[in-house]
This record gives C-alpha cells, sequence and structure tokens, in this order.
C-alpha cells in the first residue's frame, strides 16, 4: 500500500500532508481503470466519491439545455476532483468522462470524512489548500468579468502551459492534451469564433503552432501579446 503514498504526494490537495499523515487514506483508496470514453459520473448523479486521476485524461464538461457540450477542465496525474464534494452532499454539478484509456483512485466521501472526525489537524491543512483552490477560482470568475475575449484565450493558454505543459527546447512549450478550438472558448465563455481569429494570429505571430490538435506555445510571445493587449 505504501506505494500510494507517491500518488498522494503527486496530489495537490495531500501537498502539504506528512508520509504518516497520508498513510491513513492508503486504506480507503481504490484502484479503477477507465477505458477510453467511460464515464466516471454523469451531471445529476448523487455525490459519493472523490477521485484521483493518475493516468490518462479525464473531461469534466456540462450539458445546457439545448444539449450543447460545455468543457469546464481536462483532469491529468495529480489532479483531485470534484472538490464540490467536501463541501456538501447533493450532486455531481458536471459529467467526467476517460477521453483516453485512463487510471482513478476512487474515495469515498463517507470514508474520507471518517479518516478527518478521526484526525482533525488534518482537516486544517487539507481546509488551506481548499483556500487555494476557491482563491484561483475567483481569479478565473473575476477574469470572466472584467477581461476582454482575446485577454481570456490568452490567459487560459498560459494556464494551459502550467497545468497541461510539457517542456520543449527554445521556450516552446507542449500542451500534453489535444484541445479543438472549441473546447478553449467553451473553458472561458466566449465563441469559438473568437478562438478561431486569436489562434490564427498568434501562428502567424509564430507563437503558437497547432498539428492535429496539438499544441505547441511558445509562453514568452503569448505573455508579450497579453501585455500588449493591457
Amino acid at each position: 500500500m505504501s506505494g500510494e503514498i507517491p500518488v498522494l504526494k503527486n496530489t495537490m490537495f495531500f501537498k502539504d500532508l506528512s508520509d504518516q499523515e497520508l498513510l491513513l487514506f492508503l486504506p480507503i483508496m481504490n484502484k479503477r481503470k477507465l477505458p477510453d470514453k467511460t464515464n466516471l459520473f454523469l451531471q445529476g448523479d448523487t455525490i459519493s466519491n472523490v477521485f484521483i486521476a493518475t493516468e490518462g485524461k479525464i473531461k469534466i464538461f456540462r450539458n445546457d439545455p439545448s444539449g450543447k457540450e460545455q468543457v469546464l477542465h481536462f483532469k491529468q496525474s495529480g489532479d483531485l476532483f470534484p472538490h464540490v464534494g467536501f463541501f456538501r452532499h447533493g450532486e455531481y454539478p458536471a459529467n467526467a468522462q476517460a477521453i483516453e484509456d485512463s487510471e482513478v483512485y476512487v474515495i469515498a466521501i463517507k470514508d474520507f470524512e471518517q479518516v478527518l472526525l478521526n484526525n482533525p489537524s488534518l482537516s486544517i491543512k487539507l481546509f488551506r489548500v481548499l483556500g487555494d483552490q476557491i482563491v484561483n477560482l475567483q481569479q478565473r470568475l473575476e477574469e470572466m468579468a472584467l477581461r476582454s475575449a482575446n485577454e481570456r484565450i490568452l490567459l487560459l493558454l498560459v494556464r494551459l502551459c502550467e497545468t497541461h505543459g510539457t517542456g520543449k527546447k527554445d521556450g516552446w512549450i507542449k500542451l500534453n492534451t489535444r484541445f479543438k478550438n472549441a473546447d478553449l472558448a467553451n473553458m472561458i465563455g466566449t465563441t469559438r469564433e473568437s478562438v478561431n481569429r486569436m489562434i490564427s494570429h498568434l501562428r502567424k505571430e509564430d507563437a503558437v503552432i497547432v498539428k492535429d490538435g496539438e499544441y505547441l506555445v511558445y509562453i514568452e510571445k503569448i505573455k508579450d501579446e497579453l501585455l500588449n493587449i493591457t
């Protein structure tokens, strides 16, 4: 079981816990393989578990009343989701689906809560991390309200480089998830046409290379574009 300690250490939510504290969670973790296109949970299902992604990619998305898909996040190794599971009992606010062969650890909410009840000092450390997540969410909401569509696209590319990027030589970063322009638009609440125009501009400026859905991003040029807009 101690082999799962590195999994937890790679998970932002558990980053402040010692090895001894992490050991408390190992008995309640269950590994699950997810073939491509497997639904992990559906919007409206009763919240019963949280998940830690360890391999592959998980798409978090909603469908609006007209049936249009809105992509919210892409989860990868080290991501714990959904955070809403720790705040209230209710329903999952979105769908989760593997978009390639993936693996997650499943933790039942009731078991997680019992660990915290038995070890109250853990709650303080974990709530600090949740506080960081709330600040991040507030920043993204401010972007939606105060930034132009072009600024939001550039900020999204910067954020994806940080969360989904692999360093390449000469300043280029490869995004390790394939994105459609419609996916990028959905994540920041703008139109695909707006993303198309900005990506076309960035390609002309040699700031972005797109081939078969794979993105290479020259991060410094993206930051320069952002400074020029603001």
